[in-house]
């Protein structure tokens, strides 16, 4: 889905913290007590070891030497200040533009997350219900079928076993997929060419109602386009475009300012360079696919992976989380709806899953993130509850309530799991975890 014949990038090295310090491990603290609004405090303060925090920069580091990763920004929040943040390595290579503290993201599927907070937001404003048929809200979804049999162009169809409601769409059991697949069923898929950014929601919504579903709503779990569905279903109920109302709803009374569907010009010079890798093992430049998504011109506003966004505004997004709904005295969410999202919503006869996006086998599926439901079964260290997602090109976040800790560690590769970024950070992260703080919730 993207065109990646572009320059091999030339390598350079150095660790970059905000404002341009280098080298040495910076710790929040040490900079300021605030960051961008955020408070911070010493690590010691917060029950994080310095001395094991101090290996997260040289493991970091070491991607960026390797030429494995053009750069990484790392952040750890206890009991909701911000313990540990660096940056490493370059937001643009070539051009030798160090990485920032303000630099812009694609966050593709950490996207997700954020829509679904804009539904439990109409739930607590009596808009909408989980239980309520897709249909409600998108007609041409009262006739989807289900594939049972027969080829790409004469497919056998049935009709569903179940009613298609808002929460299979939250939970990727709607049946709906994304056709990376082989079968005749994701042949369709591709064929329908779902994701082009000249479409408008209600378009993309239309269009693949007509297309076949793989199983019953709720018979399985299958990662999809359901919550690009969900971002139709939020415009017919709240009245209005999904960029508007997230900015309404979400990003405005967070203070996410620099989070958006498009780019806009204040991101000038501040969206992160996207790399693969090159035949030789080097870094290449990747432009074109889905990044039209991303143009001031496009008219899809895509709810299952187009936001973009930095650090600091996701972090704000997941303290509010962390808040049971509210951030800085605004509250976006009820207590009530954030723990409906925070809690595994599928049947045990498929939790925890076994499946792709998954590569860890302790997790169940929240609403529109996974859930840890036993830790018996997960390779990472963190405590029953832990919620988080990804982002397709290297981004990553989860939330532990009952450590009260947030992590997150970023980067922009495709694809972004080719390395293990995200197990190497969560498990230092945890090696540097103490007891409890005072005071913690």
């Amino acid at each position: 889905m993207e065109r990646t014949i572009v320059r091999a990038a030339g390598r350079r090295t150095g660790a970059l913290c905000r404002g341009g310090a280098a080298a040495t491990l910076l710790l929040a603290a040490s900079c300021a007590s605030s960051r961008g609004g955020l408070p911070s405090a010493p690590p010691v303060e917060l029950g994080l070891s310095p001395s094991a925090l101090a290996a997260i920069a040289p493991a970091m580091q070491a991607y960026v030497d390797s030429g494995r990763l053009a750069g990484v920004t790392a952040l750890i929040v206890r009991n909701g200040r911000i313990g540990y943040e660096q940056s490493f390595g370059w937001q643009d290579v070539e051009r030798g533009v160090p990485l920032r503290e303000a630099a812009v993201y694609r966050i593709f599927s950490m996207t997700k997350p954020v829509v679904a907070a804009g539904v439990l937001r109409l739930i607590d404003q009596g808009k909408l219900s989980l239980e309520d048929p897709v249909s409600k809200y998108i007609p041409s979804f009262a006739g989807v079928q289900v594939y049972a049999g027969g080829g790409a162009d004469a497919p056998i169809l049935q009709a569903p076993d179940s009613v298609l409601t808002i929460r299979h769409l939250l939970t990727h059991t709607a049946g709906l997929g994304y056709g990376i697949g082989t079968s005749p069923l994701d042949t369709i898929y591709q064929r329908a060419a779902l994701f082009d950014a000249s479409r408008t929601v209600e378009q993309f919504a239309d269009s693949i109602a007509r297309l076949p579903l793989y199983f019953s709503p709720g018979t399985r779990f299958l990662y999809s386009a359901s919550i690009d569905v969900i971002g139709r279903v939020i415009e017919v109920a709240s009245g209005m475009p999904l960029d508007r109302f997230l900015h309404e709803e979400l990003f405005r009374p967070l203070d996410m300012r620099d989070t958006s569907f498009r780019r806009r010009a204040d991101m000038d010079g501040r969206l992160v360079t996207l790399y693969s890798q090159d035949p030789e093992g080097g870094l290449r430049e990747v432009t074109g696919g889905l990044d039209a998504m991303y143009r001031p011109d496009a008219r899809f506003f895509w709810g299952g992976g187009g936001l973009l966004s930095t650090t600091h505004d996701y972090l704000r997004f997941a303290l509010m989380l962390r808040n049971g709904g509210e951030l800085n005295g605004r509250r976006v969410l009820s207590r009530e709806s954030v723990a409906l999202m925070m809690r595994d919503h599928l049947p045990s006869s498929l939790s925890p899953l076994g499946t792709p996006p998954m590569v860890d086998g302790g997790y169940g599926y929240g609403l529109a993130g996974a859930v840890l439901v036993d830790s018996s079964r997960s390779e990472l260290p963190g405590a029953e509850g832990i919620y988080r997602w990804s982002g397709y090109v290297g981004t990553y976040f989860w939330i532990d309530p009952a450590n009260d800790l947030i992590g997150m560690v970023w980067a922009q590769f495709t694809p972004g799991r080719t390395w293990d970024l995200e197990q190497e950070f969560q498990r230092l992260v945890y090696a540097a975890v103490q007891s409890r703080p005072e005071g913690q919730r």
